[in-house]
């Protein structure tokens, strides 16, 4: 009698020898197959000019190499005699991970396809595109996952249809625990279908201010002047007062000038001519600007310039260039800027 012909739980050392052969050649076969994909296969797809086989190939990559293992496994199994309670539990695990393997295919399939087709697209069109793009994509993704995990399920033997009804018993609490997440998917819906703000606006809310970089299906992200990112839930888009500030057509800037009260009334015109030559100069800066001398101050002669900022300038380095400006022609002109400043009369009684 042979060493190979003991009998060990049933089976035969050889069996079990066979078996763990089986086992061991898929997991070198997977590798071998994977390491020959990544150095060879992709490299040669990414060569050709077309995209479509290397889409075939990160659709096939890992799902077969995974595939591998789940045939040697299968071999495996039954290469052995089992008991019927193993065997049983077996064939529903193996179902189940093929049918996670195939949906896990398909959900490859279809990313990859967007990835490569519908997002080229959509981020040449409008903003709202591109934000809708990332939704798009998880939502896909999930309802790929979604399906083939209650699919999986299902050819295991699980009862899905008790297994939904039992969920529903604690429906309540659990809808009371995901009210937020709830607010907050429709905040976001709120945000795609009415618009308040989209991606590169520059907006305030709830004493917040910067710019929208990023909208999530949970949340969205704004990144202020300081370089700070604030995220703020999508909830707070209903119940908040929004300030699009990017919707304006103009960047709206005031500025108070205060000349010294020795200035003559030609200077003052003088002032009032240079500031709307420079505003008349500055491309970055809209036709309707105006000048008023409007008040006699405490100490000095007021001026207010009213001027307003292309939509798409950057207002901060225009207001910088303007003031520059307007300080170098006042000294040219010999024009003198006023400060608090108070004159103290003194006399015999």
């Amino acid at each position: 009698m042979s060493i190979f012909d003991t009998t060990i739980y049933g089976n035969t050392l050889h069996q079990w020898c066979v078996a763990l052969l089986y086992l061991i050649g898929a997991f070198a076969i997977a590798k071998t197959t994977f390491w020959f994909i990544r150095k060879f296969v992709k490299r040669l797809a990414s060569k050709t000019k077309t995209r479509l086989d290397d889409i075939l190939v990160n659709m096939f990559e890992e799902p077969f190499v995974f595939a591998i293992v789940l045939f040697g496994s299968y071999l495996a199994i039954n290469h052995l005699t089992l008991p019927d309670v193993i065997t049983a539990w077996a064939s529903k695990i193996y179902t189940f991970l093929v049918i996670i393997n195939v949906t896990w295919f398909i959900a490859r399939t279809v990313t990859s396809l967007m990835d490569n087709y519908l997002r080229p697209k959509m981020q040449q069109s409008n903003s709202m595109d591109k934000q809708v793009y990332p939704i798009l994509y998880k939502m896909m993704a999930s309802i790929i996952w979604g399906i083939g995990v209650v699919m999986a399920l299902n050819n295991a033997g699980y009862d899905i249809t008790a297994m939904i009804a039992g969920l529903g018993i604690g429906g309540l609490a659990l809808a009371m625990a995901a009210q937020d997440s709830v607010s907050n998917f429709f905040g976001g819906f709120t945000i795609f279908t009415d618009h308040p703000f989209k991606v590169g606006d520059r907006i305030t809310i709830n004493g917040y201010s910067g710019t929208v970089y990023e909208i999530g299906m949970r949340s969205f992200r704004l990144k202020t002047l300081e370089g700070t990112e604030i995220v703020i839930p999508n909830s707070q888009v209903t119940n908040s007062i929004i300030e699009n500030i990017s919707r304006a057509p103009a960047k709206k800037i005031v500025l108070e000038l205060g000349l010294t009260y020795d200035t003559p009334p030609a200077k003052m015109q003088e002032a009032q001519k240079i500031l709307k030559e420079i505003a008349k100069d500055n491309v970055d800066v809209n036709d309707d600007y105006a000048t008023y001398f409007l008040t006699f101050g405490d100490f000095s002669l007021g001026i207010r310039f009213i001027y307003y900022i292309r939509k798409d300038a950057d207002k901060l380095q225009v207001q910088n260039d303007m003031n520059m400006e307007i300080l170098r022609r006042f000294n040219e002109a010999g024009l003198d800027f006023a400060f608090p400043s108070q004159t103290i009369y003194m006399g015999n009684s």
